[in-house]
């Protein structure tokens, strides 16, 4: 046998062509096989929706999830953010930081895989480009959340050696570098969900409105420019309806600049497109929501009451026929777990709360149709009236508000769809308000507050916090990270 086995090597050519193998050079060749490659980072942003929305959400005057009957209690994390009681081994927080350092790792991973194709291929330079723009997002989260941390930019790195933080206003120019240095490569009308110039224009606007908060020193002149720059660009209008932004099928908007996608018929992994279930009774749908999430009294009363966007907190009995975003008013009247009416109430305390407690918000349509709350709407990151909004107040901040005044009444138009309650005036600090009610639930308020000075307010269920300003303005390095990487200092004051 063994004579046989040499005599047909002695004569065949067994040298193998190894077609499952995808080197570098072979495989990006086209924008699909970028893509394919880049897949990985874009698919952090749906952590967006979970730990970042609920911290900064829930740590904010316009949410909380009250204690019902049990449920809820989760360890008390609730009722610690809420009253902005951060610790630094809470599972939240500690979540918070590995979604974003996930994101960021994923994003070298792409940047040093795509070195090794040809410089020749046209779309390497646009992936690059895309590439670090959205690690530059993921590196904005981490210095709004937790101000200074360490910035890595290899694929691999020495674990005898990690890195050491970097100040928040170092990270803040790091982001602004390479978002500036990016902007030439990236495309002017990319492909849905995929970051473009109009992207890295918002993303640095957002950063703008904030630099005071962030580095101590104002660029409201440079918000108004990166916000005029996707204003002018002509590729988004304001959606005719509100509520179109966040239906089923929100793929579609005008409106949407920057986008994390969801889709009911894959199951993508958690956190899914569950908003609704988060907020609904356990009796409203058939998957059976969680009762959970509720806006805090102060803040819902801050609404007209015919402000249509008001429509989608729900309060009072609920009905059996769902309907979206105005509640129903027509079907069998529901009831809780225990048979008494299912009646939201405008009151919730955060502890000892009954199943009824709080004002309901499903603020992106319901899919009924999904398992699970695995919904089909994709979760809208950044939009042009959050821009529109942003030039608005830099204006404002400069001392221009008559230029300030028909921004905040073009976003009002639409809002109640005429002119009848455009303001006449308008004065800084209302433009928080007029923030609040158009982009209320969408992850900015946490950071709208800090800006305004309002964050460390007295509101329902939560004392004043004004004495640990210099403390909660951000939050702690997590425990794990502090262990695993010696050269990390916690944040003052924990």
């Amino acid at each position: 046998m063994l004579a046989a086995v040499l005599s047909v090597t002695a004569c065949t050519d067994l040298v193998e062509k190894p077609y499952s193998e995808a080197l570098q050079a072979d495989f990006f060749t086209n924008a699909k096989s970028f893509e394919a490659a880049l897949v990985p980072a874009y698919a952090s942003l749906r952590g967006y929706i979970w730990n970042y929305w609920n911290i900064s959400q829930h740590s904010s005057d316009e949410t909380q999830v009250p204690t019902r009957g049990g449920d809820w209690g989760d360890g008390g994390q609730w009722v610690r953010i809420n009253g902005q009681q951060f610790l630094p081994n809470e599972g939240l927080i500690d979540g918070l930081w590995g979604d974003l350092f996930t994101g960021v790792s994923r994003c070298n991973n792409a940047i040093e895989t795509f070195k090794g194709a040809p410089d020749s291929v046209k779309e390497k330079a646009i992936f690059v480009a895309e590439a670090r723009t959205l690690r530059a997002f993921y590196y904005y989260l981490l210095m709004d959340m937790f101000g200074n941390v360490p910035i890595v930019e290899l694929a691999l790195s020495d674990p005898a050696n990690p890195p050491a933080q970097s100040t928040r206003a170092q990270v803040f120019a790091f982001c602004e570098k390479e978002i500036k240095e990016s902007l030439p490569g990236l495309l002017a009308d990319a492909p849905y969900a995929r970051i473009n110039k109009n992207v890295a224009n918002a993303i640095l606007a957002k950063m703008y409105l904030n630099a005071e908060v962030f580095t101590g020193t104002a660029r409201f002149a440079d918000c108004i420019t990166a916000c005029d720059a996707v204003i002018n660009s002509g590729k988004y209008s304001l959606e005719g309806n509100y509520f179109d932004n966040f239906k089923l099928a929100n793929e579609g908007s005008k409106e949407s600049i920057m986008i994390a996608g969801f889709a009911s018929t894959k199951d993508l992994g958690f956190p899914n497109q569950n908003f609704y279930m988060r907020t609904l009774h356990y009796n409203q749908v058939a998957a059976a929501a969680w009762n959970g999430f509720c806006t805090i009294s102060e803040f819902y009363n801050t609404f007209d009451a015919t402000d249509p966007r008001r429509q989608v907190m729900w309060v009072g009995q609920q009905f059996s026929d769902l309907t979206w975003p105005a509640q129903s008013k027509s079907g069998k009247p529901l009831t809780d777990r225990n048979g008494n009416p299912l009646a939201f109430t405008v009151e919730a305390p955060i502890t000892n709360a009954t199943e009824v407690n709080g004002v309901r918000i499903p603020k992106y349509q319901p899919d009924l149709a999904a398992p699970g709350g695995q919904g089909e709407n994709d979760f809208v990151i950044l939009r042009l009236a959050d821009i529109i909004l942003s030039k608005a107040e830099a204006l404002a901040r400069s001392g221009n508000t008559a230029a300030a005044l028909p921004l905040i009444n073009q976003v009002r138009a639409r809002a109640f769809g005429n002119t009848s309650k455009n303001l006449t005036s308008i004065t800084v600090p209302l433009i928080l308000k007029e923030r609040g009610n158009e982009l209320f639930w969408e992850g900015f308020r946490r950071q709208d507050q800090i800006r305004f000075g309002t964050f460390w307010d007295a509101y329902t269920n939560k004392p004043s916090t004004i004495a640990d300003k210099n403390k909660t303005v951000l939050y702690p390095i997590p425990t794990n990270a502090l262990a695993s990487n010696p050269k990390l200092k916690q944040n003052p004051g924990y």
